[in-house]
């Protein structure tokens, strides 16, 4: 009988369902998504810090390959310890895992380890004129918690051999990790629906319920204890309508205070420090849109930022914040807690500009809590308070979908792209024009959705 070789990878694709295994093994085809540009992204922002990672393993062994009954891993570096290198800023159970993986598969070959270590990111790194691997890449012994793992990663690599020699799919596993299997439209394409695995913020109550049987909203029992959100999420699916407080929006909308002004940052969180000062994540904000209405009848006014060359946006972006935005009225955003975070950035990093910034902290004024908090609450927008599920029911003529850019994550990735040398000089002007329509599509949405609530509540 021929058995499909097995990979790290693989291994640990199976530890919630060993159904997804075998459909690796056997039908990748049925995959509906594969990686998107935002893991691509990831994956060559942590081949950079590996780079950087292994100039501190001069004389040891890079990149090996070992395969023992069918399982073959890849080694990082390796000498008498062995070290993996992850981009992350702390240990994970996922990076713990990974190595269990290895330490397994070295055993049965009798290649003895003295050490287990993990390098990974120190997060409190800040950059000099240059890069310091040394400062930059912190080391940990994990050996203990690796060997502890042990026991159950040598049951775990068994099963996943044995599902690698089966002819015949094994049952699947339902869980919350369905959602984010590739399989998910193959094995149960009625979780894509509107189903529990819709609950806001429903955690392990999404297994709970699974493990009663119970799939879609309709079916959960009265007495399940569920989150006031999630309670009004049953509600309105139990009885086919949209909750909408009026009351408690029209008290909302009336703390808006005129000239509104409509803001929203694109921000990069690049791993590998590009400028002396940052550290490694940094938010690097390089782009603002603002959409200001003066008084109730006026006509929006728009004002934009976007910094398009190789050098660190964000002297520049302040300044044009500091120039442009007036010191009286309301500074909507959606998701507070994101351009607040910006604003305080910017305000340590140029004091000259901080008095201006963090008076537009104060004003912040979040149109994401009108449904974060269940005020208007539509089974369309499947559990979620995204803006991108909010626009398309509150103002259907309005749409992402037409954009060359529709996400944040696009937005960043495409900006880095923009500003590469090697980039040409049409390619960049396309970049640029879709960077400038997204960003002006947020700011111009969120007006949209705050006219049409005021419509809402005058019906």
């Amino acid at each position: 009988m021929t058995t499909k070789q097995l990979t790290k990878t693989l291994i640990k694709s199976s530890v919630d369902c060993q159904k997804r295994l075998f459909l690796e093994l056997n039908s990748p085809e049925l995959k509906t998504h594969g990686e998107d540009a935002f893991f691509s992204h990831l994956a060559a922002e942590g081949y950079k810090f590996e780079k950087i990672a292994v100039t501190l393993f001069q004389d040891s062994k890079k990149q090996e390959i070992f395969i023992s009954n069918n399982v073959q891993i890849r080694t990082d570096v390796m000498d008498k310890n062995l070290t993996e290198i992850k981009s992350s800023t702390n240990v994970t159970d996922e990076h713990l895992l990974d190595m269990a993986i290895q330490a397994q598969i070295l055993s049965e070959l009798n290649i003895k380890v003295e050490k287990y270590e993990l390098a990974y990111v120190n997060k409190d790194y800040v950059r000099g004129v240059t890069i310091d691997p040394k400062k930059f890449v912190k080391i940990d012994d994990v050996t203990k918690e690796v060997s502890e793992l042990l026991p159950e990663v040598k049951q775990l690599i068994e099963k996943c051999r044995k599902t690698a020699t089966l002819k015949k799919s094994p049952k699947k596993e339902c869980g919350k990790h369905c959602l984010e299997c590739p399989f998910v439209n193959h094995c149960s394409p009625e979780l894509l629906e509107y189903s529990i695995f819709h609950l806001r913020r429903g955690g392990d109550k999404i297994d709970e319920l699974l493990q009663s049987g119970i799939k879609h909203l309709k079916a959960i029992p009265s007495f399940t204890k569920l989150s006031p959100f999630q309670k009004l999420q049953v509600d309105a699916e139990l009885n086919d309508i949209d909750i909408i407080d009026k009351e408690k929006i029209k008290k909302i909308l009336k703390t808006l205070k005129h000239p509104i002004w409509y803001l929203d940052f694109e921000a990069a969180p690049i791993l590998v420090p590009e400028y002396k000062g940052c550290s490694p994540y940094e938010q690097i904000t390089f782009q603002v849109s603002i959409h200001v209405q003066e008084t109730p009848d006026a006509k929006l006014r728009h004002l934009e930022f976007l910094h398009d060359k190789n050098t660190d946006p964000r002297y520049d972006l302040a300044l044009f914040l500091n120039k442009n935005v007036g010191e009286l009225g309301s500074i909507v955003v959606y998701h507070a807690s994101y351009e607040k975070a910006r604003l305080l950035e910017l305000a340590k990093r140029y004091p000259k500009f901080s008095y201006k910034l963090n008076t537009m902290v104060d004003r912040l004024w979040d149109l994401e809590t009108i449904f974060s908090k269940g005020h208007y609450l539509s089974t369309e927008f499947k559990g979620s308070t995204s803006i991108k599920k909010v626009l398309p029911v509150l103002v259907p003529t309005l749409s992402y979908k037409d954009l060359n850019i529709s996400n944040g994550a696009d937005a960043f990735i495409s900006y880095l792209q923009m500003i590469e040398d090697k980039t040409t000089s049409g390619k960049k002007r396309e970049i640029c024009n879709s960077l400038l329509q997204y960003c002006e599509m947020d700011t111009y949405a969120m007006y949209a959705i705050v006219e049409a609530l005021r419509e809402v509540c005058d019906e």
